[in-house]
């Protein structure tokens, strides 16, 4: 019988033969005869394993294989890095914990110089392997990956661990008695979640967090008892939210209107509470409007899940005092924030947030410019405007109050970011106003071009990934974040940029629910991969090759954190997940690269515990949970259904 050959066929026989000739002939260099080369073939010589113990210290990079180091969903696409200079096709392997070839390949799929990275990289793509187990391996010539499983379970007990996050980082009864420049002399003893390595309290990163667990809570409620079930003593996530929110019903001073935009736990000599009186080193900022919509957007939220899961004594006070912030932020002086209006440690809020600062050396800049150069997508203190008649619409429908239903419905529709998709974090939140319509669905509304722009963002996001390391979800040589401040040094990778990509996949993930739910399974898995593209990222398939959280007490999952920026929580609990490269300010932090001496994948710590990319943050949690959940939950039954 005689068999023919397409010229695509002849061109991957020859590379898969140039390929294989190396190992082979190392085999066969290494018995002395050819009389082996079948079993050369079949089973070269057992590889040295990669340095174990999960160093986080720079070492990690001499191994040339970027992998999730948890494992990967069996029917998933399955996408490794093999860095190499090489102008060949390569042959790779995939081996199983007794060394048995389970499955090979060729690779043509070459990047070189990765404008991310600095990197130049084979993608190897196993996808077409699906049986699950533990311990399987990657082999190029003589170099072998770390181990790794195939499992619908990849994360294990750590999955639950990342909520444990919230539960670590409370603080109870801080007590806040000065004021910058006595403006006030009110104080307060408030129970709340630590923002991040400074222990303050920011409210609109609080809402940003909050909004993230409440959104999960709401579009798939049996995570409600999830980690109780699974744990043990664990708050539900209702019972967590409770407490995260409590705070939010003392930022409106007696006598004020808008709400103080951070409480501080720790300021200093360097890091003063300017001409307050007293003792201590609490410190309240002055009130602002991005605070104050931050808190009516987060109330009202609150009293749609009081009233599925509290009392209404609850849903009363919520819905009200987030009526009572919105009117105030509506209607009072439009406030923005210097740093000097804050006062202590750490970071601000203002309505800009890419003309905050600048960049090298951390110098403040102007943190109230706007317009078209400063702002052009109109963001932040709008954003915040939008969501909070957003979320307040949703509760006064769901509640029954139709009078305020119709006037916020009103507000809604004429807004200029009505059913927006795009990049969100604290300083853009109008996305998430719009994925809360998308899970909500009010009665009467038209959301045809939310799932437009839904699915538009979504596409995007997905091509974003087939251009260098497989789970960056944006334009790495974007202008977009130019301000006239070292515009050739390249700022994508943001501060947080793990916790921006980690919300590009929740917009990922409401693709691929709303594609699974029109009985498109097809469509569903291709969004439902690219969402666990961001987690393969985030778990080692980076240019640092390291896992982005503490995972101590898992020992499978190698090189993970070890040192974050974080005061509170020693680095010996897993599951607390750093901020991740940043490229855009090294902060003044003496653990950073030198500014601009690398590609921005790369703008990261190795050593020490630099606070511009190894930080800790509530709202870098609260963005990883929902995508974990989804990712070991709902991903394998969506890919189930698109098999053919």
């Amino acid at each position: 019988m005689s068999m023919s050959f397409s010229t695509r066929q002849r061109r991957e026989l020859a590379a898969f033969i140039a390929g294989l000739s190396r190992p082979v002939m190392r085999c066969i260099a290494s018995l002395g005869t050819l009389a082996v080369i079948a079993a050369c073939t079949a089973n070269p010589p057992i590889l040295e394993e990669p340095l174990g113990g999960s160093p986080d210290d720079g070492s990690q990079l001499s191994n040339p294989f970027r992998i999730n180091y948890a494992g990967y969903l069996p029917l998933q696409d399955k996408i490794a890095v093999y860095l190499s200079d090489a102008d060949y096709a390569i042959t790779w392997e995939l081996r199983d914990r007794n060394h048995k070839l389970v499955a090979s390949g060729v690779s043509a799929d070459h990047r070189r110089n990765d404008h991310a990275s600095g990197d130049s990289f084979y993608l190897i793509d196993f996808s077409h392997y699906t049986t699950p187990g533990e311990g399987y391996y990657l082999v190029v010539e003589d170099e072998r990956s770390h181990a790794f499983d195939l499992t619908n379970d990849p994360y294990g007990t750590l999955k639950y661990e990342f909520f444990d996050y919230f539960r670590d980082h409370r603080r109870e009864g801080d007590h806040f008695s000065r004021a910058v420049y006595d403006w006030t002399d009110h104080e307060v003893t408030m129970n709340f979640i630590a923002d991040a390595g400074d222990q303050g309290y920011y409210p609109t990163n609080a809402a940003e967090a909050k909004w993230s667990l409440i959104n999960l809570l709401e579009t798939y409620p049996d995570i409600n008892t999830y980690y109780q079930d699974h744990q043990g003593g664990e708050n539900s996530v209702y019972e967590e939210l409770v407490f995260f929110a409590s705070p939010m019903y003392e930022l409106i001073f007696p006598g004020e209107k808008l709400a103080v935009a951070k409480l501080h736990t720790n300021s200093a000599d360097w890091a003063p509470c300017p001409e307050a009186s007293g003792s201590g080193t609490s410190c309240i900022s002055m009130p602002e409007t991005k605070a104050t919509f931050a808190v009516a957007r987060s109330l009202a939220a609150m009293a749609r899940l009081h009233a599925e899961y509290g009392s209404q004594e609850q849903v009363q006070e919520a819905y009200d005092y987030a009526r009572r912030a919105l009117h105030n932020a509506e209607t009072e002086e439009f406030v923005c924030l210097g740093p000097e209006s804050f006062g202590g440690e750490g970071g601000y809020y203002p309505n800009n947030d890419n003309w905050s600062l600048w960049r090298e050396p951390r110098t403040h800049r102007d943190p109230c410019a706007e317009g078209p150069e400063a702002d052009p997508k109109d963001n932040n203190v709008n954003d915040d405007h939008y969501a909070a008649i957003v979320e307040l619409f949703l509760a006064a429908q769901q509640l029954g109050h139709e009078e305020d239903a119709r006037a916020l419905r009103s507000k809604m529709l004429a807004h200029n970011h009505h059913q927006r998709v795009d990049a969100f974090f604290w300083g853009a939140v109008s996305t998430e106003a719009t994925l809360s319509l998308l899970t909500n669905r009010p009665k009467g509304l038209d959301l045809r071009q939310a799932e437009s722009n839904l699915f538009a963002y979504a596409d995007q996001v997905l091509g974003y990934q087939q251009v260098g390391y497989p789970g960056v979800t944006f334009d790495t040589q974007s202008d977009y974040w130019n301000s006239n401040d070292r515009d050739e040094v390249d700022n994508n990778f943001r501060w947080g940029s793990n916790r921006m990509q980690l919300n590009d996949a929740r917009v990922l993930m409401a693709a691929a629910d709303l594609q699974f739910e029109r009985g498109n399974y097809k469509r569903a898995a291709r969004y439902t991969n690219g969402v666990l593209r961001v987690l393969d990222q985030i778990s080692g398939t980076n240019a640092v090759a390291l896992a982005m959280y503490t995972a101590g007490d898992y020992p499978n999952i190698e090189h993970a954190i070890t040192r974050t920026h974080d005061a509170l929580v020693p680095d010996s609990k897993s599951g607390k997940m750093v901020l991740g490269p940043n490229n855009w300010t090294n902060s003044n932090d003496g653990d950073m690269p030198e500014f601009g001496s690398k590609p921005g994948m790369k703008m990261f710590a190795l050593t020490g515990t630099g606070w511009a990319s190894r930080e800790v943050a509530i709202d870098a949690n609260a963005a990883l949970l929902p995508v974990v959940y989804f990712a070991t939950e709902v991903a394998p039954t969506y890919l189930e259904k698109a098999q053919p």
